[in-house]
């Protein structure tokens, strides 16, 4: 009677309602009590956070703006993970495949029609990630480096170089002295709807990851990288070519990375700031790790984390509290999701 009382507890967090509850509930009671210690209405921060988001169609708009970024870069961490690898570099990337974006928008295709310059422009920025993700792969595989640390590192190099570059040639003679690029061709830029900031590009997003999805689980390809991630002895013993398939893989993520940074200047900015996108790399890494790397469970985990980052403002001005307050409350999503997401279940 004991062990069967003990066998019902052990497959308790089997139940997937019951993960979802938890994972719903523990995250807002934790938050709770931070704000409480702070002297502050959790009831208050809450109201503030769901009409903050809900409040207009602008607020809604900008949630599915940064979605859009999420998504993307969600994508770029998901597919290297299938092949045994980790990419962090999601935001030098985008960052840096935009600033090419901004560049060549605004000089070699400004006089282009955009039914030719817009694709050539993703191209753009596609070889533009895939290249600084390449550097990642070379320390990787010709230097046995710690691809994470490599990619972190990147990060931080790519910002470095995109400040040195807009505070110096990059920077618009015509901008009032700020760090910009000039602004790329106003016939290039995608089409905005329903009076916010939403372009083309969040459909653009979902289709790659439902292209992510198809080839991970409806194609050989898929399937051969579900085998190097899964057992790379099997795989190297089956005749795959490890280095060649993680190679490929991790420069397609940096080409992946680069459509949401070719997005990020066609869609919303217009040109590159120094601060451009930023965080967009680093929350996209979170939004596939929320979700065990799913590709189409990436897109409600992107809005999700949208959500709480456009609340931020709201909440900072409603509490007093700082907006980067509400990164506390992601983070604790993602760790309660991969507390009761990781149990296994039981045979």
């Amino acid at each position: 009677m004991k062990l069967q009382l003990l066998d019902k507890k052990t497959h308790l967090l089997d139940h997937m309602w019951l993960r979802i509850l938890i994972c719903f509930l523990a995250p807002i009671f934790l938050f709770g009590i931070l704000l409480v210690s702070q002297g502050i209405s959790p009831i208050l921060a809450y109201k503030t956070i769901v009409t903050s988001v809900f409040g207009s169609t602008y607020t809604i708009g900008e949630v599915v703006v940064r979605a859009t970024y999420l998504i993307l870069t969600a994508m770029a961490a998901i597919l290297p993970a299938r092949v045994g690898l980790a990419n962090a570099g999601g935001e030098g990337q985008m960052t840096i495949a935009a600033t090419a974006v901004a560049v060549a928008g605004s000089t070699i295709f400004a006089e282009v029609p955009a039914v030719i310059a817009v694709p050539l422009l993703f191209v753009v920025g596609m070889l533009a990630g895939a290249a600084w993700a390449g550097i990642a792969v070379i320390c990787k595989q010709l230097l046995n480096m710690n691809e994470i640390l490599c990619t972190i590192l990147l990060n931080y190099i790519a910002e470095y170089v995109i400040c040195f570059l807009l505070y110096g040639v990059l920077k618009d003679p015509h901008g009032w002295n700020y760090p910009q690029t000039v602004e790329v061709a106003s016939h290039l830029r995608l089409p905005r709807y329903f009076g916010t900031r939403v372009t083309f590009g969040i459909f653009i997003a979902l289709a790659v990851a439902i292209l992510v999805w198809v080839v991970l689980y409806k194609t050989r390809v898929g399937f051969t990288m579900r085998t190097v991630g899964g057992n790379q002895t099997a795989a190297r013993f089956s005749g795959v070519r490890l280095k060649r398939v993680q190679s490929l893989v991790f420069a397609a993520s940096g080409a992946i990375a680069g459509i949401a940074g070719t997005i990020l200047i066609l869609g919303v900015e217009g040109r590159m700031r120094t601060d451009a996108g930023a965080t967009m790399g680093f929350m996209g890494f979170l939004t596939a790790g929320m979700v065990g790397n799913s590709p189409i469970w990436a897109i409600p985990s992107a809005l999700l984390i949208g959500a709480l980052d456009v609340a931020g403002n709201g909440v900072e001005i409603a509490t007093g509290l700082p907006a980067a307050t509400m990164q506390i409350l992601i983070m604790l999503v993602l760790l309660t999701i991969m507390a009761v997401g990781g149990k296994k279940k039981h045979e």
